[in-house]
């Protein structure tokens, strides 16, 4: 057979296995670098995480078949990167000193309710805002006041009626304050049947549903066994496709360490799968209109507050709510970062709602996010830890300010006269 008269060559590769080959490379370089991304933030983790302490047997979380948890009594010493606090959790299982009933029966008593911002995380038991209140109280005030820092870690409204209903009867308060916290407040509510709550989603408790005409009534659930069969037991919490992210995400160092940073919270809030993005507690306290899928919510959270303020007045008590915001409703660049340039949300939205809600049905209402943007701005720096996220003790007073100086504390001896 003659030569060709051409010389040889390979036959030249298509467009589509060129794309192919770039794609397989730029993939295998992007794994790298994921993995050698994720392998420095775990050693900046574990460097971070050796900062941590926690000393003493109180605060920690103990079942309740109640209440679903509450804090161990006792002392306790805790430490981060970013704080060092003490605390005493005392026999009724709130973060103070010692109840003596018989002491505080000439006193003006407030029971103050909410999680782990009036707990509260981040600051010693004097520190938070209830202490700081009745420090306030007491000096400037027009008589003696006790004041309860009932509140609890991963609290919802469910777990606030009910150790109201269990421990106001022994308390005998004069005024119920409920430190309600826009960050999970109208977002870790729903019954398992329902998506099921966030904090402490496996643990027994009892709770409260809507009823076929809208009423407020009180249930129980109880951690479906493994054997159990789907017909005739009883389910567990269904998670949405956000949460589901959220906990794979948990896994990994990179995500645990940037979740808070303004990139990975303006991907969160932007970012829709079926329908919700991956913050789904700031949507829905910012959302202009309630979406459909958030209307339940709004209507169990609507009951509950009127359920507690039912259980105030059985027992004799007025009840003050008090609005504690979250990050992007505080801070202008978080803001702006995140929900700020989508006209459908406003970073008042749910304060508003709230507060009218409150003023139709005759409970009193205290906003604190203008006194901590005004206190922010003038020191010129967060009055929340940029990590943990809970309010640093500059903000715990600026709360307790806002409350003290609503005037609407006073001595039960003129509560009973006004009344």
């Amino acid at each position: 057979m003659p030569d060709s008269p051409f010389p040889s060559a390979r036959p030249p590769r298509s467009w589509f296995r060129r794309l192919l080959s770039f794609l397989l490379q730029a993939g295998v370089i992007a794994l790298i670098t994921a993995v050698l991304v994720e392998a420095g933030f775990r050693v900046l983790e574990r460097s971070i995480n050796s900062k941590f302490y926690y000393d003493g047997q109180g605060g920690l979380w103990m079942d309740d078949a109640r209440w679903g948890w509450k804090p161990t009594p006792g002392p306790f010493k805790m430490g981060t990167s970013e704080f060092e606090v003490t605390g005493d959790v005392n026999e009724m299982f709130m973060n103070g000193p010692a109840v003596d009933t018989a002491a505080d029966a000439g006193k003006t008593r407030v029971m103050v309710l909410g999680d782990s911002h009036t707990f509260a995380t981040g600051v010693s038991s004097g520190q938070t805002w209830p202490s700081v209140l009745e420090q306030r109280l007491n000096q400037e005030g027009q008589g003696a006041f006790a004041v309860y820092n009932a509140a609890t870690t991963g609290y919802n409204l469910h777990q606030h009626l009910l150790r109201l209903m269990d421990q106001g009867p022994v308390l005998k308060p004069h005024y119920v304050v409920l430190g309600l916290s826009y960050a999970t407040d109208l977002y870790d509510l729903l019954p398992p049947d329902h998506g099921g709550w966030i904090y402490g989603e496996d643990r027994a408790r009892d709770y409260f549903d809507l009823d076929k005409e809208g009423a407020l009534y009180e249930r129980h659930w109880e951690k479906p066994k493994a054997s159990a069969t789907a017909g005739g037991a009883q389910t567990g919490a269904s998670s949405t496709a956000p949460q589901v992210i959220r906990r794979f995400l948990e896994n990994f160092a990179t995500f645990r360490y940037l979740r808070r940073s303004k990139f990975a919270l303006a991907i969160g809030s932007r970012l829709r799968i079926g329908g919700q993005s991956l913050w789904p507690n700031m949507e829905i306290v910012v959302e202009k209109e309630v979406s459909e899928k958030n209307r339940y919510q709004w209507r169990l959270f609507e009951a509950l507050l009127i359920g507690i303020q039912k259980e105030c007045q059985k027992q004799g008590a007025k009840l003050i709510i008090t609005g504690i915001p979250y990050l992007p409703q505080v801070y202008d660049n978080m803001w702006d970062s995140t929900f700020g340039g989508d006209s459908r949300f406003s970073r008042t939205a749910a304060i508003e709602k709230v507060s009218k809600f409150c003023g139709e049905h005759d409970i009193a209402y205290v906003d604190t996010l203008d006194a901590l943007q005004e206190h922010s701005k003038k020191l010129g720096r967060w009055l929340h830890y940029p990590v943990d996220a809970h309010p640093t003790p500059e903000g715990q007073q600026v709360i307790a300010d806002a409350v003290f100086e609503s005037g609407l504390l006073i001595p039960s001896r003129q509560l009973q006269h006004s009344n």
